[in-house]
């Protein structure tokens, strides 16, 4: 046990044993004190999202100081390219989404973008990304994985995913395949609610855990908040059928690490709560507990109070430390391996990887971007964006609407209307800051004929809302050019429909590209 200051006269203690099998986040682009001496502890690992890596120097100087303070800590990161991105959360990634490298076909290139990808990781010195995703994605009307999946077939994911990885490894990073089972056939977002796939076994099987047969492969698997009762009871998770399922799908053959998805997402947040799943975890195989992102909690806390359940459960009797001492041992050992190897794979400079990633991703995603008619066309006239999207996309994080930027960087006279930047603003993460610019109001913009229009969806069948927006203002505008940044098949039956795969930067510059052109350049249409 080590004695950690925890505040002003006050000291905890922090058991080793618990802090070896816990992932921590933390909030800043520093090193606070508290975390400093959970390191010094023994804490295995610690996970950066957005707010800690404003740019990549700051990220590369956070994750020195980590390494500095101990060696032993593996840093890693939320970073899976297109519309998840951390590392370039100011701006967009520079990558297309995994759906348009899995619309393009092309296994080469998906290796080419996740070295590229690697590459800037390694050059900010992070040991561990927590990509690529393995979910088939078969819902259409699924509000969280979407275009963060290669496709809907079993085969194209896995031969995409283990390409992305592949380049990942070259680059000297550690991978982490998720969402296992399988998270491609939910209607419901875990972060916001525990969500349940009635499917039978067979077809779950056949139709999502198929891909997982790559895992052996892999550095690691990242278990699911998802209910699967044909398979068995409680979130998979937390529950003791989901490694048994692991063992059979891969022929008992994956010797890596399975990390939880992080705890204090509301599918097992609020029920059983994050100390609780903390224990289950364990309990069910678990190696290492994502405890989540502190942007809107107390990061200590989370800490203190995952490790207060699985020590409480240690004194109880209920989690033998024997067990729990072991798993502290085995990650660390693993954790070590994948030190090891980043210590000893060269990494670029910031800049040269940040070049690499820009001139692969734009034009990746010229190939992906397509116009479903071929009729979709600027006409020259100043364009209004309205931003239809409803829901909210939890994984990307807040971004800004990136269309309207785009438009400008090609010299095309863009605005967005402002009543959807005021109470809607906050139900919209995609749009955290309304972009500089003129302001046109959205009923003049409809009605005045000297403005081209554009619309972006993303789930306009599911989402009743923006179904209601989309149809009134094809109704009112069918000359309406709608740029579809959701899977293909959620996407309206409209003549000026542009396929985007996906809402980020790289995604959104190819689409004005495209219209530019007025013709398909020759993506599928996925």
């Amino acid at each position: 046990m080590t004695s950690i200051p925890a505040g002003p006269g006050a000291r905890l203690r922090y058991d080793a044993d618990v802090l070896g099998v816990l992932m921590a986040p933390f909030t800043g682009t520093a090193v606070p004190g508290w975390l400093g001496h959970a390191l010094d502890g023994g804490l295995a690992s610690v996970i950066l999202f957005g707010h800690n890596t404003p740019d990549a120097a700051t990220a590369r100087d956070l994750a020195r100081a980590l390494h500095a303070r101990a060696e032993h800590c593996v840093v890693a990161i939320d970073e899976e390219g297109g519309d998840v991105t951390r590392l370039q959360s100011a701006t967009g990634s520079g990558l297309p989404t995994a759906r348009a490298l899995g619309a393009i076909d092309d296994p080469e290139l998906t290796r080419r973008a996740g070295r590229a990808l690697g590459d800037l990781l390694a050059a900010c010195d992070l040991d561990l990304d927590l990509a690529p995703v393995l979910d088939v994605s078969t819902d259409p009307a699924n509000p969280v994985i979407g275009t963060r999946a290669y496709g809907d077939e079993p085969d194209r994911v896995a031969l995409h995913a283990r390409a992305f990885a592949a380049g990942l490894i070259d680059a000297g990073l550690g991978t982490c395949a998720k969402h296992f089972p399988g998270h491609g056939a939910t209607s419901a977002d875990s972060h916001t609610a525990l969500p349940r796939i009635d499917l039978g076994p067979a077809e779950f099987e056949r139709e999502h855990l198929a891909p997982w047969r790559i895992a052996p492969w892999l550095d690691s698997v990242m278990t699911a908040h998802v209910l699967v009762p044909a398979l068995g009871e409680g979130p998979a998770s937390i529950s003791p059928w989901a490694r048994p399922l692991l063992d059979r799908a891969v022929g008992g053959t994956f010797h890596g690490l399975v990390i939880t998805d992080a705890l204090d997402m509301a599918a097992v947040a609020e029920d059983p709560g994050c100390g609780e799943a903390a224990v289950r975890a364990i309990e069910a195989g678990a190696d290492l507990l994502c405890l989540g992102t502190s942007l809107r909690r107390d990061d200590e806390r989370m800490l203190r109070e995952a490790h207060d359940a699985l020590l409480d459960a240690v004194e109880t009797g209920r989690l033998p430390r024997v067990v729990l001492r072991e798993r502290a041992e085995r990650t660390r050992e693993r954790l070590r391996s994948l030190r090891t190897r980043r210590r000893f794979v060269p990494a670029p400079e910031i800049e040269d990887a940040l070049a690499g990633l820009e001139r692969l991703g734009a034009a990746a995603a010229a190939r992906a971007v397509s116009s479903r008619h071929g009729h979709a066309r600027l006409d020259g006239r100043p364009a209004v964006v309205l931003d239809l999207r409803h829901r909210a996309q939890h994984a990307s994080g807040a971004r800004t609407q990136q269309l309207v930027a785009a438009l400008r960087e090609r010299g095309i006279d863009a605005a967005e209307p402002p009543e959807l930047d005021g109470p809607e603003q906050h139900r919209h993460p995609e749009r955290s800051a309304p972009p500089a610019g003129p302001r046109l109001p959205a009923r003049r913009a409809q009605d005045d004929p000297t403005a081209q229009l554009l619309a972006v969806t993303r789930l306009p069948r599911s989402d009743a809302e923006e179904g209601h927006r989309l149809a009134a203002l094809l109704a009112a505008r069918p000359d309406t050019i709608v740029v579809h940044t959701g899977v293909p098949d959620a996407a309206p039956d409209h003549r000026l429909l542009v396929l985007a795969h996906g809402a980020g930067r790289t995604m959104m510059r190819a689409a004005v590209d495209l219209l530019l052109d007025g013709a398909d350049r020759g993506g599928r249409a996925g």
